[in-house]
């Protein structure tokens, strides 16, 4: 090929791109068109909050609410056979969509089926939010304390309930997070490829093999017949970490499952060249304000994608956009993190017998990791690299503890664990039919022994349901959780600064009242 041709031939491939680009910008109804929607979703929390705060805070907050959803709407696909300009699949959408409704529903939102006893904590951030607006202040043992938490995916659904009332916000809270779940699993789907939708069934089914320590256990403890399993959540068998299977995630904490999952897309979207680093850099800040602890867990593999790229790239208009976004968001991080180091943190590896057990905890929770070693040369090259940075990180987060019930490691393994999920399940996808040999028989095992721990989330969503309390988060808290600390939810309003957040409003007190009389479990 002469020089003219190569030039001839690059000029009509970034001609076709700008075709496609232009096109993807002007049609409603293409892929992209779903992202847009996802990270509307995700932002708008953020700019509702900024009306909260002093105009030192809010202003620039919206400034970079603003700014960060300007660089989203111009991600337009980076190739011209670009997946985002493709049109919306519907069937898929549509299938994507009912799946997410039905495992919302199950995982205890709305109380159509049973909540678990982490949403007792939620329902009652979400009644405050309602019922008094923000900011939060509570009386506890003489002193005040300001709600502090992340309340993303509090927000929106408190503007309807202040509108139509509590029970309308547990409805909007349906619908916000099953339009999430719905646009995470239909990327998920197309990303695929082939099989997507047993892909999709391996992705949303991942887990640990939980179930092995839990019955050498019931062995080792002679359990008896009649109880089983010997505990109630088969995940905390270690008691010191705990990697949460995706059921698991969604079912007990949806606010940092979805933003972890949707961080997740977002890398393998650029890997593929979907979409830039700007649109990578853009929404870190605002899903930060779902989940900091999710954000942490993918921030070595953004950094991973900063540092190969030339600085003369970053340093163009979206470049500098997207980092100039994040910077107005330094408030809202502040704010979040005040009072944090109160949460209780140690270094697990100097706990005397724990090294033995943390290989045990590796080799339970991503043996996953030898059979994709096994077959590194079927992993896509595009997902290559972050997978090994996610490894090295399901790797670490395991020596560390951090935050009520190592939080640390729930949460910041989440998109780690989501982007080995989904290597591994289209290696199975593409590995079908197995074949007598070690690697088919690898899979087979990991398949069959991750399903009772997702099984076990989803049976317990047929226990009897209990009706939405309106009792405040501080009698809630110390009804479900009375020897835990607090930080994760509250600080002392000295620790705020007037500027960032006035602690003005109602103060509210713990309530001498029954929460939830008609609760299977608790009756009180």
């Amino acid at each position: 090929m002469t020089v003219f041709e190569r030039v001839a031939e690059v000029a009509a491939e970034r001609g076709a791109a700008e075709r496609i680009r232009g096109a993807a910008r002007n049609r409603f109804g293409a892929n992209v068109d779903v992202l847009r929607l996802a990270m509307a979703l995700f932002i708008l929390p953020s700019a509702l909050f900024a009306t909260k705060m002093g105009p030192l805070a809010g202003v620039p907050i919206l400034a970079g609410c603003a700014l960060a959803y300007f660089v989203l709407w111009r991600a337009t696909p980076q190739r011209s056979d670009a997946l985002l300009a493709s049109p919306i699949d519907w069937k898929l959408f549509c299938t994507c969509g009912a799946a997410a409704l039905g495992l919302c529903l199950l995982g205890g939102e709305a109380h159509i089926f049973y909540p678990n006893k982490d949403w007792l904590i939620r329902d009652a951030v979400l009644s405050d939010i309602v019922s008094n607006g923000y900011p939060l202040l509570y009386h506890y043992e003489g002193q005040d304390y300001l709600l502090r938490a992340p309340l993303g995916v509090y927000l929106a659904p408190a503007f309807f309930g202040q509108l139509a009332g509590l029970r309308s916000a547990h409805w909007a809270l349906l619908a916000q997070n099953s339009a999430l779940l719905t646009t995470i699993l239909y990327f998920v789907g197309l990303l695929a490829r082939q099989r997507a939708y047993l892909v999709l069934l391996l992705v949303l089914g991942f887990s640990g093999l939980d179930i092995v320590p839990t019955a050498v256990e019931s062995v080792l403890r002679r359990i008896d017949e009649g109880v089983w399993p010997p505990i109630d959540h088969i995940e905390w068998w270690n008691q010191l970490v705990q990697y949460s299977s995706h059921i698991t995630q969604l079912f007990w904490a949806p606010n940092h499952a979805l933003p972890g999952w949707q961080l997740g897309v977002l890398v393998l979207l650029y890997g593929r060249r979907e979409i830039d680093l700007a649109t990578m850099l853009a929404v870190l800040a605002p899903l930060m304000f779902w989940s900091p602890l999710a954000a942490v867990g993918v921030t070595p593999i953004v950094a991973l994608y900063c540092l190969e790229t030339p600085r003369r790239e970053l340093l163009q208009a979206r470049g500098l956009q997207a980092i100039a976004s994040g910077l107005l968001f330094l408030p809202l991080a502040y704010f979040i993190t005040r009072g944090a180091g109160e949460n209780s943190h140690s270094l697990l590896m100097a706990i005397d017998g724990y090294p033995p057990l943390y290989i045990i905890f590796l080799a339970v929770e991503i043996p996953h990791a030898l059979i994709l070693a096994a077959a590194w040369s079927k992993v896509e090259v595009c997902d290559r690299r972050p997978l090994l940075v996610a490894l090295l990180v399901l790797v670490l987060l395991p020596m560390f503890e951090f935050g009520q019930g190592n939080d640390l490691a729930m949460r910041a393994s989440i998109t780690p664990l989501f982007l080995l999920a989904f290597a591994f399940a289209r290696l199975v996808a593409a590995s079908l039919p197995l074949r007598r040999n070690w690697q088919s028989a690898g899979i087979a095992t990991i398949v069959t022994l991750a399903i009772p721990t997702p099984g076990l989330e989803i049976a317990r969503a047929f226990t009897p349901t209990f009706a939405i309390s309106d009792c405040n988060f501080l009698t809630s808290w110390r009804k479900v959780s009375p020897k835990t600390n607090s930080a994760n939810y509250l600080a002392k309003p000295d620790q705020i600064p007037d500027w960032l957040v006035a602690p003005v409003g109602p103060v509210l007190s713990l309530e001498d009242r029954r929460c939830w009389p008609d609760h299977p479990i608790l009756h009180r």
